[in-house]
């Protein structure tokens, strides 16, 4: 970025041309609410500014609306029953750009392999799909989905940066009582996101 940064400078001044400009383009201010008429400015693949701009190519976009992609906070991938080449052929034409996946569910039964399977398969999508590492499998101690995830399992997907954090601890009980292998877990995850899930929960435990 810092190679680019004079030059993009440039753009967004208006003192050299745009890669690209959609013009009159209706932009959607998610803030506000309102719309209102802009070209967009393009350089190097990054948004420039908005105003009025001149470009190396110019394209028409007065017939549309741009909006900031919609980021979806938490969801099973799997749950869909889609793989995500078609999760994302589903969901890209309504708006989606990014969607932080929770692999549970394939975890639950294949493990680790599961989970970087789901690694694999989420390359080259016009989704950006980002993950936290599953923090109860199994979900129970009564369930026999086939797989167990302890915190020595989840040290090698800490390079991983699209391993945002841990994954909903389901496991309320074990978070408030200071359940030893739910505690590796959560500190092996510190200073990263750790999403909670205790629907109804009060009083000291």
């Amino acid at each position: 970025m810092s190679g680019n940064r004079e030059r993009l400078l440039a753009v967004a001044r208006g003192d050299e041309k745009a890669d690209l400009v959609l013009k009159r383009a209706n932009v959607l201010d998610v803030f506000t609410g309102r719309v209102e008429k802009a070209d967009i400015a393009f350089c190097d693949g990054l948004i420039a500014g908005l105003g009025e701009y001149r470009g190396r190519r110019e394209e028409d976009a007065s017939r549309g609306i741009a909006a900031p992609a919609f980021i979806e906070a938490h969801i099973h991938v799997e749950s869909s029953m889609l793989a995500p080449r078609e999760f994302a052929r589903a969901v890209t034409p309504h708006g989606t750009g990014t969607a932080v996946c929770d692999p549970h569910e394939i975890a639950n039964v294949l493990g680790a392999a599961g989970i970087r399977w789901m690694l694999e398969a989420a390359e080259g999508l016009p989704v950006e799909l980002l993950f936290m590492f599953p923090s109860c499998v199994p979900a129970s101690d009564f369930e026999t989905s086939g797989a167990r995830l302890e915190a020595e399992d989840a040290r090698p997907f800490l390079a991983e940066k699209r391993i945002l954090g841990l994954a909903e601890v389901m496991n309320f009980p074990g978070a408030a009582l200071g359940f030893r292998p739910l505690m590796d877990k959560m500190e092996l995850f510190e200073g990263r996101p750790v999403d909670g899930h205790a629907p109804g929960l009060s009083g000291p435990m």
